[in-house]
């Protein structure tokens, strides 16, 4: 008996929602088993038997940070000499994204369980440092008139917060990626306070130039800047946003759908060798540890895809001629740092390419006493990977070298 079309689309249609029914119950078997996962951060180190604690900071200029502090534990090694240092991590995360792993070698667990003083920074407009002394982020479009150059205010009140706490003088930084294009922004605009504060500044996979990216996503938004201001126009402030729902649904469908989820990413975030992710850590990265970040330090991180360059945020010709007294904003004074700087970069990495990794090389050589290719490493693997003992040895031999220092060491 011949049923008809009309037969076959609700047959099909019945199939296709009990395939989607055995789908969501298999993502939510797997999240209620995956508990460790819904642990927090401070849950999750208490599982290494390692210590943690939160810090509100407040800048200069009246936003209020959120400092995470992971501690060593009474059975952790004594090799980091429980010297403090501060992680900060790529654009849109979370300070969490440095404990992405289900293991001891995340490396907000691995620091400390060396014997390191580790605390991870969020800097403003995160979901976690939100807060101002004076200006409501949900209300008042002034709270998010922040740019790179902004961050190091961020920078200076942590830094000068963790030696109060901790009693040492000077303590290294490792940055990654955004968080290295900030900080070495940083390093430029206020050398004076920096350079008697830091004893070594690690970037790893520094965003400081995109001008040869090959991240999709991120050549898209530097080509198009109208997209970033439209959305800023229409009252849209921060992106990469965390929320709750979407982050647990994120997290089901990447752990459910991996393989299909490190092709996308590959695609969009430039991650040429997923093989070398951690499936686990990689979908909590993707997911749950977005932190939000400010459309308008967005845009200038982006800006350089065009200039090819790290300058002062471009307003365009008009505005630039008022701002600055030239039609393209200035370059940022990298000469001006004098720290020492370890350079890690990724075999690897789509997204900060090999002349972009060159450009890095030779605008900060006077200062590099470190730099290393991590072979097969993609520009995530330094928090996701499957190997990050590799470059978190490296750090604890840097730091022996260049170590945080006492009042009475120097």
């Amino acid at each position: 008996m011949n049923k008809g079309p009309k037969y076959t689309k609700i047959h099909y249609g019945k199939f296709f929602l009990f395939s989607l029914m055995i789908l969501f119950y298999t993502m939510h078997v797997e999240a209620q088993e995956d508990e460790y996962w819904n642990m927090g951060l401070g849950e999750r180190a208490a599982e290494f038997g390692l210590g943690y604690e939160e810090h509100q900071v407040t800048t200069e200029d009246g936003y209020i940070l959120t400092l995470m502090r992971v501690l060593p534990g009474p059975e952790s090694s004594q090799v980091g000499g429980n010297q403090p240092i501060l992680l900060s991590a790529p654009f849109g995360q979370a300070g969490e994204s440095f404990a992405t792993l289900d293991s001891i070698d995340s490396p907000a667990f691995y620091l400390p369980n060396e014997g390191m003083d580790t605390w991870l920074f969020n800097m403003r407009g995160s979901s976690l440092s939100r807060e101002h002394e004076t200006l409501d982020s949900h209300t008042d479009d002034e709270y998010w008139d922040f740019y790179l150059d902004s961050i190091r205010y961020d920078y200076m009140a942590c830094v000068q917060f963790i030696l109060d706490t901790t009693g040492f003088s000077t303590m290294p930084v490792f940055a990654m990626s955004f968080g290295a294009a900030t900080f070495t922004t940083s390093l430029a605009l206020e050398p004076e306070f920096f350079s008697s504060r830091i004893s070594i500044a690690i970037l790893a996979v520094p965003a400081l130039n995109l001008g040869h990216t090959n991240t999709l996503l991120y050549a898209f938004l530097g080509d198009y800047p109208f997209v970033l201001e439209s959305l800023r126009r229409a009252g849209i402030n921060v992106l990469r946003e965390d929320n709750p729902v979407i982050s647990d649904i994120l997290y089901r469908v990447s752990s459910f759908l991996e393989p299909l989820t490190f092709e996308i990413g590959g695609v969009f975030m430039g991650e040429n060798a997923p093989s070398l992710l951690d499936p686990d850590g990689a979908s909590f990265l993707a997911a749950k540890a977005q932190n939000g970040v400010g459309n308008r330090v967005m845009q200038h991180l982006f800006q350089s895809t065009r200039s090819n360059d790290l300058t002062y945020f471009d307003y365009g010709t008009e505005e630039n001629l008022v701002v600055y007294g030239t039609e393209t904003p200035p370059e940022i004074p990298l000469e001006n740092i004098n720290i020492p700087i370890a350079l890690m970069f990724a075999e690897e990495d789509s997204t900060i390419t090999e002349p972009d990794q060159q450009w890095a090389r030779e605008k900060l050589a006077d200062n590099v006493v470190f730099d290393h290719v991590y072979e097969g490493y993609s520009h995530i693997a330094f928090l996701g990977g499957v190997r990050t003992e590799d470059f978190l040895d490296d750090i604890l031999e840097i730091t022996e070298m260049y170590p945080a220092t006492t009042a009475n060491e120097r």
